[in-house]
This record gives structure tokens, C-alpha cells and sequence, in this order.
């Protein structure tokens, strides 16, 4: 038979388990946090139902002026993104000019730019080595009509 422990003998539970009492306060805590919570969840997707069923007809009479006002959002907002593009474009251009004439752009826009021109580089460096890769391999192997030939 296994010994007991001096808080089992006492009716006590041993260490780590956790007694009848405390696992029915757990759950009246629970409980006591998760019903309102449920309750305001409910209460939350009744009252959208109920604002969508109330809103829709309103929804379909005005459905022309809301696609005209979304066309016309998505229109400015191209606008603005091609802008700022431009913008961009138009920064890196005066700075590479301003390189070519030997004046040195310090600040964000000379590190943007030096970043741009070198992975240019690096683009560029690839493409050789690419080129030198390829042109190595078809001179190494034969074509495939005279492999077979002996």
C-alpha cells in the first residue's frame, strides 16, 4: 500500500492537484466572466441583423450613387499612387543628375538612390555572369544529334 502524505492524511489534497472547492469556484468564475460575455455577444449580432435588415433598402435605392462614389474613390486613389510614384521617379532623376555633374546628394534621398544603383549593379553583374554560365555549358557539351554518333 502507498504512503500517504501528511496533507492527504490531513484531507488535504497533495501538491499540484488542485480540490473539489477550488474546481467549483473555477468554474463559477468562469461562468461569471463568460455568460455576460456570450450575452453582449448575442445582443451584438441580433442588433447588426437588424440594422442590415433596416439599412438594405436604403442600400439598393442609393447603389448607383454608392458604385459612382467608389469608382471615384478608386480613381483618386490610382491618382495619388501614380503622384507619388512620379515623384519618386522624379527625385532619383535630379539626384542622378546632379551626380553626373559632380555635385554629391547627401541625406535619404542619396542613400535611396545609391541603394537603387547598386542593386542596378548587382542585376547587371548577374546577367554577365549568366551569360558567361551559359555560353561556358553549350561549348562543354556536344549537341544532342552527335552524342549518340561513335
Amino acid at each position: 500500500m502507498a504512503q500517504r502524505t501528511f496533507m492527504e492524511a490531513e484531507g488535504r489534497p497533495a501538491a499540484g492537484r488542485p480540490g473539489g472547492a477550488a474546481i467549483l469556484w473555477a468554474t463559477v468564475a468562469g461562468a461569471a466572466v463568460g455568460v455576460p460575455l456570450l450575452g453582449m455577444m448575442g445582443f451584438t449580432f441580433t442588433a447588426s441583423l437588424v440594422l442590415l435588415l433596416v439599412a438594405s433598402p436604403f442600400l439598393v435605392v442609393s447603389s448607383p450613387l454608392l458604385l459612382a462614389a467608389a469608382l471615384v474613390l478608386a480613381a483618386s486613389v490610382a491618382g495619388f499612387g501614380a503622384a507619388a510614384a512620379m515623384a519618386v521617379a522624379g527625385v532619383a532623376a535630379l539626384t542622378c543628375a546632379a551626380r553626373a555633374v559632380g555635385m554629391r546628394v547627401q541625406g535619404p534621398v542619396g542613400r535611396f538612390v545609391e541603394t537603387l544603383t547598386e542593386s542596378g549593379q548587382r542585376v547587371k553583374q548577374r546577367e554577365v555572369d549568366m551569360g558567361d554560365y551559359l555560353q561556358r555549358k553549350a561549348l562543354v557539351q556536344p549537341p544532342e544529334g552527335r552524342a549518340n554518333q561513335g
